[in-house]
């Protein structure tokens, strides 16, 4: 039973970690800076580097969130490997609101729904996880 909670707490834990949303002091002053209907924060460009679930974004680049305050993309800073997808720094990164890789530029080669996709291109996927399209 204890074990039962447990599981729970860290779920609804990490599901509120998703869920927090960046307010404008991320944002540079002078840039132009956006807002959901909400008034949560849609979209500014970067004023220092910000870090997402383990995901690093570029200062001085645009960032953008959906309704509910999770990142819907960026310039990554650094690389960020989701599954066998590894999303290069300086591309930008896109997800769909369910979390799900949408687009990133790839860093290394990678096969994916038996094609293979090549470095330094972009990679989409549709939100199912299945690859929609590459450079191959």
């Amino acid at each position: 039973m204890k074990l039962c909670g447990l599981l729970i707490g860290l779920l609804l834990l990490s599901h509120s970690a998703l869920a927090t949303a960046a307010d404008q002091s991320i944002c540079v002053p002078t840039s132009e800076i956006t807002f959901h209907p909400n008034g949560k924060l849609k979209s500014c460009d970067l004023k220092n580097e910000y870090n997402v679930r383990g995901l690093s974004c570029n200062a001085n680049n645009k960032i953008s969130f959906f309704d509910d305050g999770r990142l819907s993309s960026c310039v990554l800073s650094k690389d960020f490997t989701i599954g066998i997808i590894t999303c290069g720094n300086l591309g930008t990164i896109e997800f769909y609101s369910s979390g799900g890789l949408s687009s990133c530029t790839l860093t290394k080669d990678v096969s994916r729904d038996g094609k293979s996709c090549i470095k330094g291109q972009p990679i989409y996927v549709f939100e199912n996880g299945k690859l929609k399209s590459c450079t191959k």
